[in-house]
């Protein structure tokens, strides 16, 4: 795709006298702002000031470019040094940003899109539709900053164009293009490691199990399908070696690194979720909780519905609810950055560490939940933190490390790999808003499961940069930088790669988890196990 946009960028006086500083802007712009984060083999793909002029207040410019770094996004990426420069030197500063005309040029034919041509002709944000030979120009007119920011053409490209069926992506029309997912476009562009290598690994362990952990768990009577999807209930043996595992990691990774336990909600507020920047990122990833209303007289009809018909009335229970207001925590560390809400807090009191273990985690897997090790809802001790980038980058290191140690001393085979999905990346489009990232957003550190070539991940260690420091508005006393990070130890995931290693002969077990775990028993039915 090519991106043409005729902008204006509106001053609060006259610019004239600034013409030569404008020109030298723009030389430079070209040169490195409008690039930044395109590989260096990729320039074409980033944008271009290609023409500009001055009209008064007013800066009009013609902004070309690649999918790398859109034509909107370069104009954004404008607006805070050129207030800078000249609002230092000249007294001026930004009134209004205006892009009166936007073109995308889209390839079409194979290997390349197909649009969806009914549905662009309804969408009313689309002034007008050209096709010419193997392409199709969609313009929108006269767009105000906050359409910008809200990323309108990036959303409308989405929804009228997809890759070609039945055609092998290329580089030109890579999924992360055509679906628009920060993970395919900015992940690659922030972490300076290249995501899913392979950056240290345990020597290599003969399993003692070779069937499938979950199916070994349920003949056993470890644990029973629950009716909801993703959903099981652990029987006392599982919860036995669920707790001497969280105790184990508890003692060799949580209690040594000086974090301290606190307890966070599971039912988030809308608005918390929002300053997450999750739902933009995950919106279809989470549960959403409504209120019931106080209205008596709807219940009352749903209690005798009920009773008549002995099938539960779901259209009348949805008129006694309000909207959804909450989320059911699908990260588990959203209330540490609600709690450090506009709080200032002094460099010499950092860092701030805190881990949770009090419930469950909650994820929407729609058809990715199968087995024991995808599921909807599971156990995690998550711990975050607050500090400096050196101190924020540390914790995450060791927090690594420690993993790696208390998994050889388990004698668990593992490996760990630069993440490819930054869970917050998830939400974080390409825009110029000062976000400081890290070098390297996530460690993910995976069991090996025998006869697979992918390991089940059971730490997810990251660092955030300002992400949260910026949403929730953090703020250090003498403004000096701070960052967050978090390290997400999953419980639920360590017993499973557990069991597909070391199978369900407790005689065969470490003695690590030997000694932790106590000795239970299978409650015995005569239908089950």
């Amino acid at each position: 795709m090519k991106f043409m946009l005729q902008g204006e960028i509106t001053f609060s006086k006259d610019i004239g006298e600034a013409q030569e500083d404008i020109k030298n802007f723009i030389e430079e712009a070209n040169k490195e702002l409008l690039l930044k984060g395109v590989p260096e083999d990729k320039k074409e793909e980033g944008a271009r000031i290609t023409d500009w002029e001055i009209e008064g207040n007013v800066l009009k410019v013609t902004i070309e470019s690649g999918h790398r770094v859109r034509a909107h996004d370069a104009l954004l990426r404008m607006k805070k040094p050129l207030t800078q420069l000249l609002g230092q030197k000249y007294h001026m500063g930004i009134r209004k940003i205006f892009v009166p005309e936007y073109r995308t040029i889209i390839p079409t034919g194979k290997g390349k899109y197909d649009i969806d041509f009914d549905l662009a002709k309804k969408l009313p944000q689309i002034t007008d539709f050209k096709i010419n030979d193997g392409e199709v120009i969609v313009e929108v007119h006269n767009m105000e900053e906050a359409d910008l920011r809200k990323h309108v053409v990036n959303r409308i490209l989405k929804y009228v164009t997809a890759p070609e069926t039945g055609v092998e992506k290329t580089d030109d029309v890579s999924a992360g293009e055509a679906e628009e997912k920060p993970t395919d476009i900015l992940t690659r562009q922030v972490t300076k490691i290249t995501p899913g290598k392979i950056i240290a690994r345990s020597e290599k362990r003969t399993p003692l199990f070779e069937g499938d952990p979950t199916e070994e768990s349920i003949k056993q009577g470890w644990v029973k399908k629950f009716p909801g999807r993703g959903q099981w209930l652990y029987a006392p043996p599982m919860v036995a070696l669920q707790r001497a595992l969280e105790e184990i990691l508890l003692e060799s990774i949580v209690i040594p690194l000086g974090f301290e336990e606190y307890l966070f909600p599971k039912l988030i507020p809308i608005p918390v979720m929002h300053k997450m920047r999750y739902l933009e990122g995950l919106p279809e990833g989470m549960y959403y909780c409504s209120a019931p209303k106080r209205d008596p007289e709807t219940f009352e009809k749903f209690k005798n519905e009920l009773i008549i018909n002995k099938e539960v009335p779901i259209d009348l229970l949805k008129e006694g609810l309000k909207d959804p207001g909450y989320v059911i925590a699908p990260a588990q560390c959203e209330p540490f950055y609600e709690f450090l809400s506009h709080e200032v807090v002094n460099e010499k009191d950092l860092p701030i560490k805190a881990y949770d273990k009090s419930g469950w985690t909650y994820r929407w897997e729609a058809g990715g939940a199968k087995g024991l090790d995808r599921v909807h809802e599971f156990q995690r001790t998550e711990l975050v933190w607050l500090g400096t980038p050196d101190q924020a980058n540390e914790i995450r290191d060791q927090t690594l490390e420690l993993s790696h140690e208390i998994a050889d001393k388990m004698e668990l085979e593992w490996y760990t790999e630069i993440g490819d999905d930054p869970f917050y990346l998830e939400g974080r489009k390409v825009e110029e808003r000062g976000i400081e990232f890290p070098d390297v957003p996530k460690y993910e550190m995976r069991l090996s499961l025998p006869g697979q070539d992918k390991g089940v991940a059971v730490v997810s260690a990251n660092v955030h940069g300002t992400h949260f420091i910026e949403g929730f508005s953090i703020k250090e006393s003498r403004n000096q930088r701070i960052w967050t990070g978090c390290t997400g130890i999953g419980l639920s995931r360590w017993v499973f790669g557990f069991l597909a290693q070391k199978g369900f002969d407790t005689s065969n077990w470490p003695e690590i988890v030997k000694e932790k775990v106590e000795m239970v028993k299978v409650p015995k039915m005569v239908t089950w196990p």
